[in-house]
């Protein structure tokens, strides 16, 4: 007999795409590869990320192409963010399924030359909406390296509860990095 305490996961199509006002969430593509490539050519942009500055665009192929892959396996949902009006990859957010159930893990990055125009919280909160609805997560978490102001403010006003300092949340050449720790549950939506 099955476990009726675990929700059904559907596929989910990698022609699923979120609309906001003035953005489309839609699956990773080859062609988003040079605008991940120009924002990682703006100094510290990778410090508050668990990835590496790639060193070639040949890299930024295969973790496009490794993202597909965990889509189709249902376990990695990760999103370019684009501009309606113009059709413009912006930034990235993903959703990742976490080792314990129902729950989720969300990050999210805007290209630097986007930055302070709300687009980083309004794409997050769609995935948002995305994972309690579309995955039936229970619970979402997130965390930023505890220096990276931006994220913060953003976290915060997607209304996530601050749980905790971790002071080795990820390494950055080789060295812990500490990182705040946020979760929000589906009934605080």
């Amino acid at each position: 007999m099955a476990d009726k305490s675990i929700p059904f996961m559907r596929e989910i199509s990698v022609d699923t795409r979120l609309i906001t006002e003035r953005l489309c969430l839609r699956a990773v593509a080859l062609s988003d590869v040079e605008m991940t490539w120009s924002a990682t050519r703006f100094d510290g942009f990778n410090d508050g990320m668990i990835w590496d500055r790639p060193k070639t665009r040949g890299q930024l192929v295969d973790r496009t192409q490794e993202s597909l892959s965990l889509w189709k396996e249902g376990s990695l949902f990760t999103y370019t963010v684009e501009l309606v009006d113009a059709s413009t990859p912006i930034g990235r957010v993903a959703i990742k399924q976490t080792n314990a159930l129902r729950v989720w893990n969300v990050g999210f990055w805007i290209h630097p030359e986007f930055w302070g125009q709300g687009y980083a919280t309004e794409a997050a909160r769609a995935v948002l909406d995305f994972g309690f609805s579309a995955l039936h997560a229970s619970k979402l978490v997130t965390a930023h390296a505890i220096w990276n102001i931006r994220s913060k403010r953003v976290i915060e006003k997607l209304g996530f509860r601050y749980t905790g300092k971790n002071p080795c949340g990820f390494r950055k050449q080789g060295k812990p990095e500490e990182e705040y720790e946020y979760e929000i549950e589906s009934s605080a939506l």
